[in-house]
């Protein structure tokens, strides 16, 4: 039975007995009197047929006189757990429970130290008789032979007369005796700590009040294995013994522990949200995160983890894409094989053809979709366009998909104060996406020691703030006192009051930091000032010598002395790890074991283990247990490595050289420029992964370790870093280092040849800085320097004629044509986009050598063969075809079939990503909106926006967002759905400075306000951008301002001043398609005006408004079947022509409905509504305005609702019955 829980039961029974005998005023000595063994005894169930009871038949421990009992009781969650013969003899974690306790005034009890040491002496006497079973003896006194006494039959009458119970009563000197017959040397400490208090001179480990006995009893039942139970001493491989540290404890972090679990809990509903942890090296702060890991993962989470070093600084980008990268096989790893098909539909809705952009970022994507390709042309084109922006928004659009509230994915990025700046622009840009919010928890710490107040971190973390994402930040210190107290109680295994004195002295030299703690206790060991005593079985030191050792705050001399002990070859091993950061991969073992001079690598990395420097990652791979072990071994050992592995590990080799890239002005030229080709080597690797930061860094250097004649010495790799490291710069978004580089570039070319890479850049830069005119003018210098003989100025009638031959040519070209056409040589190709760029510019600047530029590529297509520019030549001359100036009778529908060929033709010969944005842009915007369906039309040009920011073509995926927010205004899509999505994309436009289209969202965000609700509530002052009419500077701005305004005003009925917009937008209108639509409105809106006064000029415009929408219908019943029957009803209501009206209104109604028209559906019903009012049908007129509400309360238009409902309830008290 166990007598250490018997023991603790007695003790808490004297406690509360010494208070009960305090109130009642009864002297100290009549309660002494009653601390014998023989007062006392154990209530147990019958054992059986067991000789003896164990500790599972013990009920309480009585006292007998005071009366007083007490229940002793194992917790429930422990029943199960602790099993064992050594916790039937010692003990186990056990609590008391009193049933009744003796009234009391409730106040505290004290007495003086002369009490308590009487007290404790008494008690102690009473447990050695207990595990010893017999009296304690004083010197030169002889044992008897430890008779029971008789009093025990006597103590058992009186117990069962006080509780009245059939209670079996147990003698406590007959339970059993302990094993072998040893006591631990835990409970003889308690004994003796306990007996001398009854001595003059007290030892230092006397107890000073039954309290602290009692606390220590209590650990050692709730802490048995490592506080009761003998220990024996443990020793790691190289015959040290250790210390006995809790490895997954955390002190004192309880608080931290709820509140990054509370904030995770919040992201498990459904929303994002981020968590900053700041504090010292080796404060904990991997481990309280660590923490919470399991958590997440158990509840079907995601969790993604990234350590930074000093060395990630150049590559972090590498890193964060590899991270989501890892994303995929754990997604596979999890998810069965129907929720897998869901997850891949939903992947290709969202990414449709700009999928070869997500898997050319995370190629482990192919293992959710196995059977996905890439084309070389993909590979090429992104390698030269994503950017940061780019790579965040494909992540955005990846994590819509793949996370939600039951699949959250935890991102935890540690050390950022050696990330880049991009790596904190991807995490904004993850936890602010609006337009579909992914589930994700973000916790990033950081060395409050080494950022300062301006870091990008507290930048980051006022944005998200003010974005309205929820923040937690928590700050690190060291343990208190009394946390590292118990941390060093664990580890010595000994009471927490005997630890105290030397856990204050760590304070003091480790100011509380965990870190510096564990390695300043085993260098105690290690210095031989904290060792293990056989005799007594327990830790033992001298506080003054261990105060007087010599030791710095970081403690990394203590590192570094224990470095310089070992072995060489260990500390070779030690070296050669500490070039790869934490953590040194197989693949870069299995390299170096190559190498003669490191074949014994891997044996050495395994003793490095053995000193417990670094940890075994599975099988395979070894990691610095911290940074500090890493960075104490790295100060200046890049040398070890230098030249000597292979190029898998070239990041790492070029990382570590920088770090001693200033010894080497003193080397000689060839070995600089060797570094410099590692340098160029690693800057096009990183180009290649997407890491454009990284990529510069790397170049920047190469370039600045190549002789100062290097354009003469060096012209091939000077030529091809130059170039390289402006593309660099372009996708880090520095574009005026970028036009440095390649002004000096062209400056040193030796030919025109060479001068075509850095010209189509700079036309790029150009084109996206809206610079047009000066774009057109580069493409056309150098096209003239390729051979091309490019008009100054043309005649409009030499247009006309040019845009003949080329229709002739093209007229009936189909896609099976374009496919079966010959691959064009790569001038051709090169000629070509320098075309393609000058097309675009020359379209922004409403240029007519646009005409000119268009007819070109097709000429030199149809000529020399097809290639990737030749598509886009195409769409542009269907788009040309469709213009008003040059449209012939059959225009539009020959411009229909070479679109739609050019399209086909992009998507089955070329998979290029480079080219989607801006054919889904020409297209959809222009060729598509007269035969395809509005709505659809729409959705492209959503695509074309994403396909443009994930391939970096920014300009033209604003552009595609702008005229999609337009188109689907005019399909009648929900109001309040697109408001939300012009106010996305307008935010976006803030962050990639997009003033064109920011204008033209702006616009496109004022009509649907008004549509809403006139901009009452709707309308936002960060979006307002007034654009006066008489300063405006392109027609294309006049035109949509126009339009926008003249659609305003039409649904607001302000007939006149919709008049007014209509004509200024029909004198710079050169879109058919628009031109069409506006003319529906000018005859709607010619009725109105007709009638209130009615003129031959007004009604010539419903005539011809007439004609207009009935040849665009006969190309598109889809988008104008509707169109025209409501324009043929109001002109037979206008004549009164009532029953023709009504069949027209009908079909107008019937139409929009097929269309999925709602806004003019409800126009329809509206002006029905208004028709069979005037001729007096007021229960029809009631009938149609009821449907108008129900129309447009789906649009989402409160300003129409309440117009109808108006006239709605006019009606209703005129009409009897309930027409409906």
């Amino acid at each position: 039975m166990s007598k250490t829980a018997i023991a603790y039961g007695i003790a808490e029974l004297l406690r509360q007995a010494a208070r009960s005998y305090h109130n009642s005023g009864i002297p100290l000595a009549s309660f002494d009197a009653r601390c014998s063994i023989d007062n006392f005894a154990v209530r147990t169930k019958s054992p059986g047929r067991r000789s003896h009871p164990t500790w599972r038949d013990i009920d309480g421990v009585d006292m007998l006189s005071p009366r007083l009992s007490v229940n002793i009781v194992e917790p429930a969650f422990l029943q199960e757990e602790n099993d064992g013969d050594q916790y039937d003899e010692l003990g186990r974690y056990l609590e008391v429970e009193f049933p009744t306790l003796p009234e009391t005034d409730g106040d505290a009890v004290f007495v003086g130290q002369s009490e308590e040491n009487v007290r404790c002496h008494s008690f102690g006497v009473l447990l050695y008789e207990l595990f010893l079973n017999s009296a304690p003896i004083s010197a030169g006194e002889e044992p008897d032979d430890g008779v029971v006494s008789e009093s025990a039959s006597k103590n058992a009458d009186a117990s069962l007369e006080w509780t009245g119970k059939m209670i079996q009563l147990v003698d406590l000197r007959g339970c059993s005796n302990l094993s072998g017959g040893e006591l631990p040397s835990s409970l003889l400490l308690v004994i003796q700590s306990l007996l001398d208090c009854g001595e003059d001179d007290r030892t230092d480990h006397a107890y000073d009040s039954l309290d602290a006995v009692i606390s220590d009893l209590h650990l050692l039942l709730l802490d048995p294995s490592r506080f009761l139970f003998h220990h024996e001493p443990v020793y790691d491989d190289n015959g040290r013994m250790k210390l006995s540290f809790r490895e997954h404890q955390l002190y004192g972090r309880e608080h931290e522990v709820s509140l990054i679990t509370e904030a995770f809990c919040r992201v498990s509903g459904g929303k994002s949200e981020s968590l900053f942890i700041g504090g010292f090296s080796g404060s904990g702060k991997s481990r309280l995160v660590n923490a919470l890991t399991a958590r997440v993962d158990a509840v079907g989470g995601y969790v993604l983890t990234h350590k930074f070093d000093q060395m990630s600084q150049e590559k972090s980008m590498l890193d964060v894409i590899a991270i989501f990268n890892n994303l995929c096989l754990l997604i596979k790893e999890k998810s069965p094989q129907l929720d897998l098909l869901v997850l891949v539909s939903d992947l290709f809705q969202v990414f449709g053809s700009d999928w070869s952009t997500l898997a050319r970022l995370l190629p482990n994507i192919k293992v959710i979709v196995p059977h996905l390709e890439r084309s070389a042309d993909d590979i090429e084109v992104i390698d030269n366009q994503m950017n940061v922006r780019s790579i965040c928004f494909t992540l955005q659009r990846f994590l819509r998909v793949v996370s939600s509230a039951t699949h959250p994915v935890m991102l935890f990025l540690d050390d950022l104060q050696w990330c880049g700046k991009e790596v904190l622009t991807v995490v904004e840009s993850l936890l602010c996406d609006t337009i579909g919010p992914p589930c994700v928890f973000f916790v990033g710490t950081y060395r409050s020691n080494e950022v300062a107040d301006d870091h990008e971190i507290f930048c980051l973390e006022k944005r998200l703030k003010s974005s309205g994402i929820p923040l937690t930040m928590l700050s690190l210190e060291g343990l208190n006192p009394s946390y590292l107290n118990t941390m060093v109680s664990d580890a010595l295994c000994i009471f927490p009051r005997i630890t105290e004195p030397l856990s204050d002295i760590i304070y003091q030299k480790t100011r509380g930091n965990p870190f510096f703690v564990l390695a300043f206790m085993r260098s105690l060991v290690d210095r031989g000032l904290l060792e293990y005593n056989f005799s007594t079985r327990r830790w033992i030191w001298d506080d003054d010598d261990v105060s007087k050792m010599d030791i710095t705050e970081n403690v990394l001399h203590l590192l570094l002395s224990k470095m310089s002990g070992m072995s060489p070859s260990i500390q070779s091993a030690l070296k050669i790890a500490a070039c790869f950061g934490m953590k040194i991969e197989e693949a870069f073992v299995k390299t170096l074991c190559a190498d003669p001079e490191h074949s014994d690598i891997r044996d050495w990395l395994e003793q490095v283990v053995k000193e417990g420097f670094m940890v075994k990652c599975g099988t395979s791979e070894f990691k610095f247990v911290h940074d500090k072990y890493h960075y104490s071994i790295g100060l200046s050992l890049y040398s070890s490595t230098k030249g000597k592995v292979a190029d898998d590990i070239l990041f790492s080799i070029a990382d570590q050289i920088k770090l001693g890239i200033g010894n080497l002005a003193t080397e000689s030229p060839a070995l600089r420029i060797d570094i410099a080709k590692l340098y160029g080597l690693a800057g096009m690797r990183a180009a290649a992964s997407l890491d454009h930061v990284a990529s510069r860094s790397y170049l920047e250097h190469a370039l600045s370790l190549l002789p100062t004649d290097h354009w003469k010495s060096n012209y091939e790799i000077s030529l091809r870093y130059s170039h390289r490291l402006a593309e660099s710069c372009y996708s880090c978004g520095d574009v005026e280092k970028a036009q440095c580089i390649l002004q000096e570039m062209t400056s040193q070319c030796h030919s025109t040849d060479d001068k075509l890479p850095a010209h189509s850049l700079l036309a790029r830069i150009l084109l996206d800085r809206k610079s047009f005119m000066e774009a057109y003018t580069l493409c056309h210098e150098v096209l003239s320097q390729l051979g091309e003989d490019i008009p100054s100025s043309l005649e409009m009638h030499q247009i006309d004629e040019m845009v003949e031959a080329t229709l002739q040519v093209v007229e009936r070209i189909s896609s099976r044509d374009l496919l079966n056409m010959k691959e064009a040589d790569e001038s051709l190709g090169i000629s070509m986009h320098f075309f393609n760029i000058m097309a675009s510019a020359a379209y922004m600047l409403v240029d007519e050598k646009l005409h000119f530029v268009v007819c070109r590529m097709i000429q030199l297509t149809m000529k020399n063969g097809l290639c990737k520019y030749s598509n886009l030549g195409f769409i542009q001359f269907a788009a040309l075809l469709c213009n008003r100036k040059t449209a012939k009778k059959k225009g539009i529908a020959i411009a229909s079939q070479i679109g739609k060929a050019a399209m086909s033709c992009c998507r089955e010969r070329y998979h290029a990503s480079d080219m989607v944005p801006q054919c889904q842009l020409v297209y959809y915007s222009i060729v598509a909106s007269h035969t395809e369906p509005l709505n659809a039309c729409a959705g492209m040009l959503q695509q074309g926006f994403d396909a443009g920011m994930s391939s970096g073509d920014v300009g033209t995926a604003f552009l595609n967002a702008s005229i999609s927010i337009m188109t689907a205004v005019l399909a009648g899509d929900r109001l309040p759905t697109l408001l939300e999505r012009v106010d996305y994309y307008l935010k976006l436009t803030n962050t990639y400075q997009q003033e064109t289209s920011k204008v033209f969202l702006s616009i496109f965000r004022s009509t649907i306000s008004i549509l809403i609700d006139k901009g009452e509530s709707t309308n936002s002052s960060l979006h307002v951008i007034d654009v006066p009419i008489d300063t405006t500077n392109t027609s294309v701005l006049e035109s949509i301002l126009y339009f926008q305004r003249s659609i305003q005003a039409y649904w607001q009925g302000h007939n006149e001043r919709c008049q007014y917009y209509i004509d200024m937008f029909l004198s710079v209108c050169c879109d058919v398609w628009r031109h069409q639509f506006i003319m529906f409105l000018n005859g709607l809106n010619s009725f109105h005006l007709m009638r209130e006064k009615s003129s031959k000029h007004l009604r010539a415009i419903t005539k011809r408004a007439i004609r207009v929408v009935k040849t665009a219908a006969s190309r598109s019943i889809w988008n104008f079947n509707n169109k025209i029957h409501l324009l043929e009803a109001e002109q037979f209501s206008f004549e009164n022509n009532n029953s023709e009206a009504h069949t027209s209104y009908a079909a107008a109604i019937s139409s929009a409905c097929s269309s999925g028209f709602v806004h003019e559906q409800g126009l329809a019903c509206e002006l029905a509504g208004y028709h069979y009012k005037k001729v007096g049908d007021f229960r029809s007129a009631l009938c149609f305005f009821g449907q108008a509400k129900r129309c447009y309360t789906e649009w989402g238009s409160q300003m129409k609702l309440d117009n109808v409902t108006h006239q709605f309830d006019s009606l209703a008290d005129r009409v009897t019955d309930d027409p409906l």
